[in-house]
């Protein structure tokens, strides 16, 4: 997702938990993948910008994602089950390499005999609440692990 992200290591955020605030929908940008953008434009329109030959979700005239909705104060994903990978990610961060950021250690994870490095983004509202970083962290990894052999 584009813009600017505050990332501190797993370790340090301990707990996270989506409260459905929409912030994320409203400010980043979405790359999509060559697939994503393919199928969710058959399906939808013209939903995929094409610059550069990377593509991104287009947005709403305020800004915000073009699936973002609401319900009073809470946002909701009209294509929550067909969303983005990096959608699905957020605000989570992996890398191979540790990021500039805090101590290397904060993010270090194990993942199939190497290390990877697990961040959170600490813009998004529901960084340090909600549910241990440490039992999500698997799922995470194996969605990025998909998200990365998809060409």
């Amino acid at each position: 997702m584009g813009k600017v992200h505050n990332y501190i290591g797993w370790r340090e955020a301990e707990r996270w938990k989506c409260i459905r605030c929409g912030k994320c929908c409203e400010k980043y940008i979405v790359p999509l993948k060559f697939s994503e953008a393919l199928t969710l434009t058959r399906k939808y329109g013209p939903v995929a910008l094409n610059v550069n030959g990377k593509y991104y979700l287009t947005k709403k005239a305020d800004g915000s994602c073009i699936f973002l909705n609401r319900k009073g104060p809470i946002a909701y994903c009209s294509i929550y089950l067909e969303r983005p990978i990096c959608c699905k990610l957020y605000p989570f961060h992996i890398t191979r390499r540790p990021l500039k950021v805090g101590n290397p250690k904060s993010a270090e994870l194990k993942w199939r005999g190497e290390n990877v490095y697990l961040y959170v983004d600490s813009t998004c509202p529901g960084t340090g609440s909600g549910y241990p970083i440490r039992s999500l962290a698997s799922k995470i990894i194996q969605l990025w692990g998909r998200y990365k052999s998809i060409p």
